[in-house]
């Protein structure tokens, strides 16, 4: 019989400051990952809609209201050798106002775009920001360690 383990369906958001060519990455307290570089977001709730669900997530962890969030696809996540797989709706918008806050998941942190494959990010979150940054959507698997590190993946860009 096959595993019967968890489905979470998520997103995961990429805010950009066109003004300083920055964006926002959060730094990760908890583990899996912790210390590790990520965007903002988490768990969709049951009755709330995906696109809504990113954006009281971007409120709850920045302070930021957003909106005219971009889609750039939708990735299955596999932590190898647990029970976790997430359905993740990747976004990004530079269509934000508001005044940041300190993040109860970890610390954020604005990083240059020329600089940001030189940080510690998550190892299928460097996999997915070139397709962010060049705007294009894609749709796949990528099966992963507690570290974030790819074990396989199998991606595409959708034309």
């Amino acid at each position: 019989m096959e595993n019967q383990g968890k489905i979470t369906i998520g997103t995961v958001c990429f805010l950009i400051d066109r003004s300083n060519n920055t964006m926002l990455l959060l730094e990760r307290a908890n583990e899996p990952m912790s210390k590790m570089l990520t965007g903002v977001g988490g768990k969709t709730h049951f009755e709330e809609d995906i696109n809504g669900s990113c954006i009281r997530e971007i409120k709850e962890e920045t302070g930021f209201d957003a909106q005219n969030l971009k889609l750039h696809g939708v990735i299955k996540t596999i932590l190898d050798g647990h029970n976790s797989t997430w359905i993740l709706f990747i976004y990004s918008t530079a269509d934000f106002r508001g005044n940041q806050i300190d993040c109860p998941e970890g610390k954020l942190h604005w990083i240059s775009i020329d600089k940001i494959f030189d940080t510690n990010l998550i190892g299928f979150i460097r996999e997915i920001l070139p397709y962010v940054l060049n705007n294009t959507m894609i749709e796949g698997t990528i099966r992963h360690d507690s570290r974030g590190n790819i074990i396989e993946k199998n991606i595409a860009a959708i034309p």
